[in-house]
């Protein structure tokens, strides 16, 4: 019984207003029960005079006048109980009353985002909830807060999502490119369409070295995400990083007969990276574009200083 009414968010405010009514139902039967008496002889000991000269006008002694006072309290105090015990009947139906109604406004935003985190756990990434607004202002309020925190994580793990799924895309096509050649090559030596040169393995050499290096950005992309990655930045020339990354791929750019040219005004601001890391971010780039140049093709290496 205790772990339902804990699961159930309009049980508990119905008998969080149950407990403050009957909170106020004992305070007010307290406060009547010591201050009814006490306010009944403050009236009575206005009334005895008159109470008095009536009872001697009809010939009644001290005694009737007390009985009388003895019977008008036991009166007046069942008057005041019958009045608490019908205040109480009401404030319980008017708490009923209230706790469905707030609890309706307060746990259908809940449950439905409930609802919404369960289908995204299914891999729903479009889903998103209403946002509750205040009628009188039109902002806000704190389940809307809470609804616009939702959908925003919603739209983050969408967006992580679709990062996914190109990532994996562009992976499978990365690396099914040098497997295909390296295969190719394999199945040429093995038929003897292929000679075993020199040419031939440094061939496949390469596109080995290629899918090396796939792995190892894998690897480090990996850790970038799970921030295990520390960067060592430090101010550096533009003209001297581009220099060093364009030397390391010289080579298979002359061997595939494509200009690498560079444009880099001399008077550029420093900027402040980790050498290591922007190096392997301009040789991926170079890399990619000579793989997607043909023959004979530019590749220009240029750079701008934008001021804010």
């Amino acid at each position: 019984m205790i772990g339902w009414v804990r699961s159930h968010l309009g049980v508990k405010l119905f008998l969080s207003y149950l407990v403050v009514i009957i909170v106020g139902i004992v305070v007010l039967a307290v406060a009547a029960e010591v201050a009814v008496p006490q306010s009944f002889n403050r009236h009575m000991t206005a009334m005895a005079p008159m109470m008095d000269g009536e009872s001697l006008g009809m010939g009644m002694g001290m005694s009737s006048g007390t009985d009388l006072e003895a019977d008008l309290f036991v009166n007046f105090r069942a008057a005041v109980n019958e009045a608490l015990l019908v205040a109480a009947l009401a404030a319980f139906l008017v708490a009923g009353l209230a706790s469905v109604f707030i609890s309706r406004q307060v746990v259908a935003p809940v449950q439905e985002m409930m609802a919404a985190s369960g289908r995204i756990a299914e891999g729903h990434y479009e889903e998103r909830v209403q946002v509750a607004t205040d009628s009188s202002r039109g902002d806000p309020d704190e389940l809307g807060q809470l609804a616009i925190s939702f959908n925003r994580m919603a739209n983050e793990l969408e967006e992580v999502e679709v990062m996914r799924q190109q990532l994996i895309g562009d992976i499978s096509h990365e690396l099914r490119t040098p497997l295909t050649t390296i295969k190719g090559s394999m199945e040429g030596l093995i038929d003897g369409v292929l000679e075993a040169s020199p040419e031939t393995f440094q061939e496949i050499y390469r596109e080995a070295d290629r899918l090396q290096r796939l792995v190892a950005d894998l690897q480090e992309l990996s850790r970038v995400e799970a921030g295990a990655y520390e960067l060592h930045l430090q101010p550096a020339e533009i003209a001297d990083l581009v220099s060093a990354s364009i030397a390391r791929l010289q080579i298979q750019y002359d061997e595939k007969t494509v200009a690498l040219e560079t444009s880099l005004p001399p008077d550029m601001s420093l900027v402040t990276v980790d050498e290591d890391r922007i190096n392997q971010v301009l040789i991926n780039l170079l890399g990619n574009a000579l793989q997607y140049t043909p023959p004979g093709g530019t590749v220009r290496v240029a750079a701008q200083e934008i001021h804010d």
